[in-house]
């Protein structure tokens, strides 16, 4: 099965093209990096995988041919966004409650208890966290066991994030 896959997908912002001809398949089970300059395409892909982006061109599927930016699609697939939807005067423990009520299998015993091993105090305000807390919160809960966390964003990853199922750091 390929978590993500497209042919021909292309998305275009009035006479510029963002994404052209993409034909790709992503399979299940492995950890992928979409490579390539600024204004490759490589967010404007995930962001059309997950519904946040109608292609001008081709199609995408996810999950094994679900409709990109399906209900059930979005049900089992977690994306992070490049800029990451903390609210800096919130505290922590509110993000949570934002987050538990933006997503339908938002598992809050599990956010709190990774937010708790990574040492970041539920009543800090976002604003106040660095930046590495940050990144930690605004994916506390990934990866979810089986569901495929799309991110276009590592680069902002703390040198210390391990690869799931790895004992590699972020190269």
């Amino acid at each position: 099965m390929n978590i993500i896959e497209s042919a021909g997908l292309g998305k275009r912002y009035r006479r510029t093209w963002a994404l052209r001809d993409c034909t790709l398949g992503i399979p299940a089970g492995h950890v992928v990096a979409l490579v390539g300059p600024n204004g490759a395409g490589k967010t404007t892909l995930l962001n059309m995988a997950v519904g946040l982006a109608v292609p001008t061109a081709g199609t995408v599927t996810v999950l094994g041919g679900l409709p990109a930016g399906s209900p059930d699609a979005l049900d089992r697939i977690a994306f992070v966004a490049q800029d990451a939807p903390l609210y800096k005067n919130l505290p922590v423990a509110d993000m949570l409650h934002v987050a538990r009520n933006l997503n339908r299998r938002w598992d809050h015993q599990r956010a709190q208890a990774r937010l708790a091993e990574l040492g970041i105090p539920l009543n800090k305000k976002v604003g106040h966290l660095s930046g590495g807390q940050k990144a930690r919160s605004s994916r506390s809960p990934w990866p979810w066991p089986g569901v495929p966390t799309c991110s276009s964003w590592t680069s902002r990853w703390p040198r210390s994030t391990r690869w799931p199922g790895t004992t590699s750091s972020r190269p």
